[in-house]
This record gives structure tokens, sequence and C-alpha cells, in this order.
């Protein structure tokens, strides 16, 4: 791990301590800034006009790589909380938002998980794409929700309170049936058919879920590296099991994927692409992809489509 400058450090503690105050226009309503896709569209689907919200990292943009700006901070200073997934999904910002989480200022999704429930690939390394495991995801925001709600009860009258609730009822029966409907199409899949190759290790708790055998050519961070050996490896593998489809991600770079593809038909093995899946972040506004619910039902018919079309050729 990057050891970090003692300088850039004396920064961080500079603007941590400075975080107490914001401007006065915007003491009326809590303001509440997220770090991913996926919380954004949590908190802005359920609290909506009451509150003021926005978010750090931008559909389509890699959270793992993700460096903070001075707009960033200047946000996070006027925010009163700052909701991250946490587990190092935000890579080189972990550090910043740990810190401020240690002082009252941030809250992690991922907190309210038990250390059963997760999985690491390591000893010491969790795999932080808590959201492909829709139960679980659904626990840990009930969680933040409650917990926003306890730090703003003084500022949000009743009937904004039952407008709340009314819209995490709707969040949360939307991802519901989405499950349910992943849980349905998936297991129409012959079970030696259910193998999800990607870029990288994002889908280790959807493959949990729904009895799916995940391959990434990269570990569980996309700032981690893959070199030559990684794709022969990875070629070899497709070829010695005959695996039909292979998926890019839409926050990773497509070169390595398409050359497994060539790697493979050098061998005489035709592995078609099956598609593109929204990994770390979901897709533009109002794509129908830019809600997790939308996202996340685009992902399983890409993979039900490009399997089981495989296990009827």
């Amino acid at each position: 791990m990057k050891i970090i400058r003692p300088i850039f450090l004396l920064c961080v503690a500079t603007f941590i301590l400075s975080c107490g105050s914001k401007s006065p226009e915007l003491r009326d309503k809590p303001t509440v800034v997220c770090t991913t896709t996926m919380i954004y569209d949590a908190i802005s689907q359920i609290f909506d006009s009451t509150i003021y919200v926005s978010t750090l990292i931008k559909a389509g943009v890699d959270p793992h790589t993700y460096k903070a700006t001075a707009g960033d901070l200047k946000k996070i200073k006027k925010a009163d909380i700052v909701i991250y997934n946490g587990l190092h999904l935000e890579g080189k910002f972990s550090e910043i938002l740990d810190e401020l989480h240690r002082r009252g200022k941030a809250i992690p999704v991922a907190r309210y998980i038990k250390k059963e429930d997760l999985i690491f690939t390591s000893e010491n390394v969790t795999d932080p794409h808590i959201w492909f495991e829709i139960p679980l995801w659904q626990l840990a925001f009930r969680h933040t929700i409650d917990e926003l709600l306890n730090r703003f009860k003084e500022r949000l009258t009743p009937d904004q309170l039952e407008f709340i609730q009314q819209n995490a009822e709707r969040y949360f029966l939307e991802l519901t049936e989405a499950h349910h409907e992943a849980l349905r199409l998936l297991s129409e899949i012959p079970s030696e058919q259910r193998v999800v190759i990607t870029a990288h290790d994002a889908f280790n708790y959807f493959g949990r879920t729904y009895s799916i055998e995940v391959i990434g050519l990269q570990g569980i961070s996309t700032a981690s590296e893959h070199g030559l050996k990684d794709i022969v490896d990875m070629i070899q593998l497709i070829v010695n099991r005959r695996i039909p489809a292979i998926f890019v991600e839409s926050t990773v770079s497509e070169k390595a994927v398409r050359a497994v593809i060539e790697g493979c038909a050098s061998k005489n093995h035709h592995i078609q692409l099956g598609g593109m899946l929204y990994s770390d972040a979901l897709g533009p506004e109002n794509s129908g992809h830019h809600t997790l619910a939308g996202a996340f039902r685009h992902n399983v018919h890409q993979i039900y489509n490009s399997l089981n079309q495989a296990h009827h050729e």
C-alpha cells in the first residue's frame, strides 16, 4: 500500500478540524454528501427534497482509483454528514473518510454488516462490493437510514418523516422484486453454465447469492495490476472449460477482455462478448440504469441471455 506523505496528512488533518462550519444558506435543510452512485441513488430516492444531497463519484467513474478534488473537500466541509461504502472501496480517499467517521462526520454503510456476512479475499482484505447481495445491502441501508433520521430528527417535520418512510419502503420493495427476478431467471441456467467472467472481481456477493461462479481477470480492486500471465491463464481456463461468454464492465477498460477473446480465438475457441455489466458505478441519469434496481436488472438479463443462449446453441 502506498504511504501517504506527512504533508498530505497535515493538510487532511487541517481540513477535518475545520469541518464543523457550513454556509448559513444550508442550515435549514440537512446536507448529505454521498461517495458512490449506489449510495446517492438510495439517499436521493428516499429523502428526496427533504435534504440537500449530492455525490462525489459520478456515473461511469471507478471508485477504486478515484482521487478527491478540492471541490470534493469543499462539499464535505459544508455537509452535515458524508455517507460512504467503506471496506476501502473508495481507494485513495478511504483514509480521509475513515477519519471523518471517527469524528462522527461520516457513516460507512458497511459498518452495519456482520463480519461473518462479509467476503474476505485474504485474512485482512474484505470484498467491498456489498450492493450485489441485495438482502445484505437492504439490511445495511435500513440501519443507515435509521441513523440519518436519528441525527436529523429535530430538523424534519412529521409529514417529512412519513414521506421519507414511504419512499424507503418503495425503494426497498423495488430491490426485493429485482432480487426475486434474479433468483427465478438465473436458476433456469444449467449449473455447469453458471460461470461469469469479468474484468475484475466485483461480483463475488452476486455469485454467492445466486449460486454463480465468478472469475475476475483482476482482483477486487481495479487499482491492482494484471499482467500477461493473468491473461494467458484466463485464456487457458476458458478454453479448458469451454466457457461461452465473457463480460466487460462499465468502469473498467475493455482492453484486457478483448485480449482474452482474441487469445481464445487463436486456440479455436469462440467466446462471445456477453455485453457490459454495471459493477462499481450505476448508469447515466435517466438511462434506466441510473438506479441500483435498474442496473442490477440489466446485469441479470445480460448474464441470463448470454449464458442461457449458449446452453441452447
